[in-house]
């Protein structure tokens, strides 16, 4: 989910809490249902009451409890989100900063590939945008994918002075990655290789 889907959930969940609140009504108490034959068998001060409103306020936490998980999975995103795009606009954060002609050569790595730069390239700030622009995907749950690059479950790094390096969280993430690595970089000037 997107950090808005996950507040939107939050606030409806909460407002379903605050409905089962106001239905709960605490003096709605009765006895607890006992059969007949059981009550002889049962001394009068262990018999207990029953509000039926008890189980609203049950659910009413309940549902709380899962608002409260969507509001801190959507914080997670929006920190993540912050931290990885700090001094980046939401024009910066929200388009792909990757141009396939500054990149020289694509080599499949078991979890995925490395990008090897070509001479000029600021391989940090790019690194950087890179790294923002798939947390803001994440952040918005890859609704509007603009780098195909990225794929749910993937991460960035730099490695060494001109080499970034995607790798995916699973098998079938690296190899989703090779492809669209494969895709994207055809034309890159050295072929593709695979160690």
């Amino acid at each position: 989910m997107t950090a808005a889907e996950h507040r939107n959930e939050a606030a409806i969940l909460q407002a379903e809490a605050r409905d089962k609140h106001q239905q709960a009504m605490p003096a709605e108490a009765r006895p607890m249902p006992v059969s007949m034959a059981h009550i002889a068998a049962v001394p009068e001060e262990r018999i207990t009451s029953y509000n039926p409103s008890d189980e609203q306020l049950v659910r009413a936490d309940a549902d709380m409890r899962e608002a409260a998980a969507h509001l801190s999975a959507a914080k997670k995103l929006e920190a993540f989100e912050a931290k990885a795009c700090k001094g980046l606009s939401v024009a910066e954060r929200s388009s792909c900063p990757l141009l396939a002609s500054s990149v020289a050569q694509i080599t499949h790595v078991k979890l995925g590939f490395q990008m090897a730069m070509k001479p000029g390239v600021d391989v940090e700030r790019t690194s950087q945008m890179l790294t923002c622009h798939l947390a803001y995907a994440e952040k918005t749950g890859f609704d509007r994918p603009s780098c195909p690059l990225f794929v749910r479950g993937s991460s960035i790094r730099r490695v060494g002075d001109s080499v970034i390096e995607f790798t995916g969280e699973t098998p079938e993430v690296a190899a989703e990655l090779q492809t669209q690595a494969h895709r994207v970089f055809r034309g890159a000037s050295s072929p593709m290789s695979i160690r």
